[in-house]
């Protein structure tokens, strides 16, 4: 899981004084699942960290971040190029 990164990183836009964090593996789409989720109950939360916590594709657990990102109405940019 650790070293498996995102085709694509997401910028996602959080609460705070930092304002956004970059996230490029699943290891990073877990932790921010874990750590800025209040509840932890919601289905698309627990799809998401089902696809990271388990053997999934990278693809796939993007997808699934991003589906829970978009439920929970919080937003994210994916067209943010690192050089």
């Amino acid at each position: 899981m650790a070293g498996k990164k995102f085709r694509v990183p997401v910028v996602v836009y959080i609460a705070g004084p930092i304002g956004f964090t970059l996230i490029e593996s699943v290891a990073q789409a877990s932790d921010f699942l874990f750590d800025h989720w209040p509840g932890h109950d919601s289905l698309a939360w627990s799809d998401a960290m089902k696809c990271c916590t388990e053997d999934a594709a990278a693809d796939d657990a993007s997808v699934a971040f991003l589906s829970a990102l978009k439920d929970a109405g919080i937003s994210y940019d994916r067209t943010v190029e690192i050089y």
